[in-house]
C-alpha cells in the first residue's frame, strides 16, 4: 500500500501536470506483459496468457487504452533497486516490441530505458519524465549500415506495414484522409526503397533511410530519397499531390524507426506479396466493388492458369496487383532456370495492369519495384469505357491493343448498384450490352441498336475476350449466378460461340466473409478460334 500512495499515485499525478492524459493511463488494473514470446502469440490470438503486471501504462491516444499494438511507455516501481529495475523493464520491453520508452523510478530518481532504431537501449539516468510533446524516437549509438539491414519474415513485415497503417499515419497532423494517408504512406515505402538501394550500392557508407540525431534531419534525408525517386521513375507520380510526403516531421521520424533495419530490396516475392496485404485490405472501397482477393484463392488461381516465359498476362481490374505479383511469383517457381536478369525482363514486357484508382496503381508499382521490377505497364485507367481512351487515357490506347494478350486474369468489381449505363456500353461499341430477345425455337438473338445496363463484372467479359489471343485464356471471379441462373441465360448464349469454358475453381463463401456474401467462382474460359 505505502508504494502505491507513496509513489505511484504522486507520479501519477506529476504526468498529468506534464499534459499527459489520465484517460491514456492504465494502472487500475494493472497492464499485463506476456511472459514469453509463445505468450505474446496467445495475446495475439484472443487467447488467456501467462504475464507480468506493470504498474503504470501509457498508450498513444485515451480511445486506445488497452491495446497491445499502441503502448508507448511502461512504467516499473516495484523493483528492490535501479539496475534491477532496468533489467526488468529491458526484458518486458523486449516482449513488448512496440513500446519505445521504459521508466524506473523510487519516487525520486528517475531513469529513462529508450529503444533505439538499431534494436538496442539507451539508458539515461537521473533524468527527466518526458512530455507528450516530447519525441520517445532515439537513434542508435553507430549509424546503420547495409550489412545490419535484417531480412524480415511476413510476420514481421505485416506487423510493421500494419503499425505504420494504424499507429503512425492515424495520428499524423497534416493527412487525415485515408486515401491521402496510404498515398504518403506508399511514397515513404517508395523512399525507403531508393534508401535500400543507395545502401547497396554504397555499403560502407550509412543508409540515408533512418533516424537520424533530430527529427528535422530524418524528414530532410526520406523528402531527398523521395525526390530522387521522382526523377528515377516518372510514371509514379502522376498528380500534383505527389510532388512531396505529406506528412510531418514526427510521423517521418516515427515511420523511419519502425522501417529502417527492416530490408525492402531483394526480399522474396512471397513475404512482400502476403505483407502487401495489409495496404491492399485498406484500400478497398466496397461502395466501389472492390472486394479484397485472399492469397489462397490467388494463388491457387494463378497455378490453374500455367504461366510460361512465352505468355503476356494482364490484369484489366488489377487493383493492387495481387494477379501480377502472384503471376511473376509462380513463373519464377515453376522455371527455375530463368535468371533474374530475365525474370525483370519478363515483368517488364510481359507483366500489364489497370486500375482506375491512383491509389490502387501506385501500391502495384511500389509492390512490383519492391521485388525487382514489373511497374512499367501498370497504368491509371478506366479499361471499360474505352471510347475515354483519347481524352482521359491516352496510354491505354497502346497498352490495351486487340489479342494482345494470352492470359487475362482479373477480379472484377462487383455489385449490384455496379452497373456500366446503356449509353457508355453503346459508345464503348460493346455488345454484350444490347437487348437480349428469345425466339421461338427457344435461341436468343440481340438486338443491333437497342443497348441495357450490365454489371460491371458482364462487361469485363466482353473487354477480356477482346484482348485476349486466339486461344488465349481467361481467367475470372464472377458471381455464380451469372453461370448458373436461369435469368442470365442470356449470357451463355453470347458466350458460346466466344469463350469456351475449360474449368471451375469453388470459392467458399467465407472467402470474401466481411466485404460481400455473393457466392463467386473462379471461371476458366479459352478464346475459340475463328
Amino acid at each position: 500500500m505505502s508504494e502505491h500512495t507513496e509513489v505511484r499515485l504522486p507520479l501519477i499525478d506529476k504526468l498529468i501536470k506534464l499534459g499527459w492524459d489520465k484517460n491514456q493511463l492504465q494502472f487500475e488494473p494493472e497492464w499485463r506483459v506476456p511472459k514469453t514470446p509463445s505468450d505474446a502469440s496467445k495475446r495475439e490470438l484472443g487467447q488467456s496468457f501467462k504475464s507480468f503486471p506493470i504498474d503504470i501504462a501509457i498508450f498513444d491516444h485515451p480511445s486506445h487504452v488497452g491495446e497491445y499494438e499502441h503502448l508507448q511507455i511502461i512504467i516499473e516501481t516495484k523493483a528492490p533497486d535501479k539496475n534491477e529495475g532496468v533489467n526488468q523493464l529491458k526484458i518486458y520491453m523486449s516482449l513488448e516490441p512496440h513500446v519505445l520508452l521504459g521508466i524506473w523510478t523510487n519516487g525520486t530518481d528517475i531513469t529513462l530505458v529508450y529503444r533505439t532504431s538499431d534494436g538496442k537501449f539507451d539508458v539515461q539516468e537521473k533524468a527527466a519524465i518526458p512530455k507528450p510533446t516530447d519525441s520517445l524516437i532515439r537513434a542508435g549509438g553507430e549509424k546503420l549500415k547495409w550489412t545490419d539491414l535484417e531480412d524480415p519474415t511476413t510476420s514481421d513485415l505485416k506487423k510493421t506495414f500494419k503499425r505504420l497503417l494504424n499507429v503512425v499515419v492515424a495520428r499524423d497532423t497534416r493527412s487525415t484522409r485515408r486515401d491521402d494517408q496510404l498515398n504518403n504512406l506508399c511514397n515513404v515505402i517508395l523512399a525507403k526503397l531508393e534508401g535500400d538501394k543507395a545502401a547497396k550500392h554504397s555499403p560502407d557508407d550509412p543508409i540515408p533511410f533512418q533516424v537520424w540525431d533530430t527529427e528535422e534531419q530524418t524528414d530532410k534525408a526520406i523528402r531527398e530519397l523521395f525526390q530522387g525517386m521522382r526523377r528515377s521513375h516518372k510514371d509514379l507520380f502522376v498528380t500534383d499531390a505527389d510532388t512531396d510526403i505529406n506528412l510531418d516531421e514526427h510521423t517521418l521520424h516515427t515511420c523511419a524507426f519502425e522501417l529502417s533495419k527492416c530490408k525492402l530490396m531483394d526480399t522474396p516475392i512471397s513475404v512482400i506479396s502476403e505483407a502487401f496485404q495489409i495496404f491492399r485490405t485498406s484500400s478497398l472501397k466496397s461502395e466501389e466493388g472492390q472486394y479484397y482477393t485472399p492469397y489462397p484463392v490467388i494463388r491457387s488461381a494463378v497455378k490453374l492458369m500455367e504461366i510460361k516465359p512465352t505468355d503476356t498476362v494482364l490484369d484489366p481490374a488489377c487493383g493492387t496487383g495481387g494477379f501480377l505479383l502472384e503471376s511473376y511469383r509462380q513463373l519464377i517457381e515453376r522455371h527455375p532456370t530463368m535468371t533474374s536478369s530475365d525474370a525483370i525482363k519478363w515483368a517488364n514486357r510481359n507483366l500489364y495492369g489497370v486500375d482506375k484508382d491512383r491509389i490502387n496503381v501506385k501500391l502495384t508499382k511500389a509492390i512490383m519495384l519492391t521485388i525487382g521490377d514489373g511497374s512499367t505497364n501498370t497504368h491509371l485507367g478506366d479499361s471499360i469505357r474505352k471510347h475515354l481512351w483519347n481524352s482521359y487515357y491516352p496510354e491505354l490506347q497502346g497498352a490495351l491493343t486487340k489479342e494482345s494478350f494470352t492470359y487475362v486474369i482479373t477480379n472484377p468489381p462487383f455489385g449490384k448498384g455496379l452497373k456500366v449505363s446503356k449509353s457508355d456500353a453503346k459508345a464503348a461499341g460493346l455488345t454484350i450490352s444490347r437487348k437480349p430477345k428469345r425466339e421461338k425455337d427457344g435461341s436468343i438473338t440481340f438486338s443491333k441498336t437497342v443497348h441495357e445496363e450490365r454489371e460491371i463484372g458482364i462487361i469485363f467479359l466482353e473487354r477480356c475476350y477482346e484482348l485476349l489471343a486466339c486461344n488465349g485464356r481467361l481467367g475470372i471471379i464472377l458471381p455464380e449466378t451469372y453461370m448458373f441462373s436461369p435469368s442470365y441465360s442470356w449470357l451463355r448464349f453470347w458466350l458460346h460461340d466466344k469463350l469456351e469454358l475449360k474449368g471451375m475453381l469453388n470459392i467458399p463463401m467465407e472467402a470474401f466473409q466481411g466485404f460481400c456474401r455473393a457466392k463467386t467462382n473462379f471461371y476458366i474460359f479459352e478464346k475459340l478460334g475463328k
